[in-house]
């Protein structure tokens, strides 16, 4: 697993130039939603002292003053930001297939992209498919959680409601990383071997089950180094003052440094399924 591991890590950083690109697929969308909304809250409050509040301090009184004063406006913002999350999700499944191409192949960014395109229709059907499995498996969690505190309803220990909504939690929280582990592994087979979307995840549910039992431990090793990125990136954020004009362009260059090692991550952890694949005799074999 540590094999897998570092090997990944230095896939991802061998691939800069993806990052880069997975880097400007996301400044793009989150300058597009912030640009509308701006816009919109300038027109909105007039430019009023309130605009200016909201640069430096997201006081919710403002936005309260908002939903009862200008609601048909803010239904607007809130369709056209679920308009560009629908567009940002549809586009990060290209993202992701130029990511996987990149760990799986030795091509420039350019033809990771046009091969990341040429995947997209499988990787679509596929990423549906863990939409709904993802769903299936969160609502299953929901109602045995549900169930099982209605049951302990009458116990005489304090705890047992907590006691089942932690059990509920904890269930769903292991399908999405058991659903997610198969998706990248679903992913990585499919552009190595061409196959198409059910039977490659039918296949990365085997591996990461029977064949190869180190792949959901990496998953969760991969999700900490994640959870410790974020960590530290708090850390350092909260001793950024965002009263002064230095500290809010220095807390926008601090945050753009969390999307990278967000994008690093991803590669990373494509990089290290295809290694785990690589390295399982019983795999299909690598191919470069």
């Amino acid at each position: 697993m540590g094999t897998a591991y570092f090997t990944g890590l230095r896939i991802a950083l061998r691939r800069w130039p993806v990052v880069l690109i997975l880097l400007f697929a996301t400044v793009a969308t989150g300058f597009a939603f912030a640009a509308m909304t701006w816009v919109w809250l300038s027109e909105a409050l007039d430019s009023t002292l309130a605009t200016r509040t909201l640069l430096t301090d997201l006081d919710m009184n403002v936005f309260i003053d908002l939903f009862a004063h200008h609601a048909e406006g803010f239904r607007m913002l809130v369709t056209g930001g679920a308009t560009l999350a629908v567009i940002f999700a549809l586009a990060g499944i290209w993202m992701n297939a130029t990511a996987v191409v990149a760990v799986t192949s030795d091509h420039r960014a350019a033809e990771c992209l046009r091969r990341g395109l040429s995947l997209y229709p499988t990787y679509l059907r596929l990423w549906i498919m863990m939409v709904l499995l993802n769903v299936g498996g969160a609502g299953g969690a929901f109602f045995f959680g549900r169930a099982l505190t209605r049951w302990t309803a009458e116990s005489a220990n304090e705890a047992s409601f907590y006691w089942a909504l932690a059990a509920g939690t904890l269930i769903a929280t292991a399908l999405v990383i058991f659903f997610t582990t198969a998706h990248d592994h679903a992913r990585v087979h499919c552009a190595l071997t061409g196959k198409g979307a059910g039977r490659a995840l039918v296949w990365a549910l085997r591996f990461i089950t029977v064949q190869e039992r180190r792949a959901l431990p990496l998953s969760v090793l991969l999700l900490a180094t994640g959870l410790a990125a974020w960590m530290a990136y708090q850390a350092v954020a909260m001793l950024v003052r965002t009263d002064l004009t230095t500290g809010v362009l220095l807390s926008i260059v601090w945050g753009e440094a969390l999307i990278v090692a967000r994008m690093l991550l991803r590669i990373w952890a494509f990089g290290a399924a295809a290694t785990l694949q690589a390295a399982e005799p019983r795999a299909q074999p690598w191919r470069s």
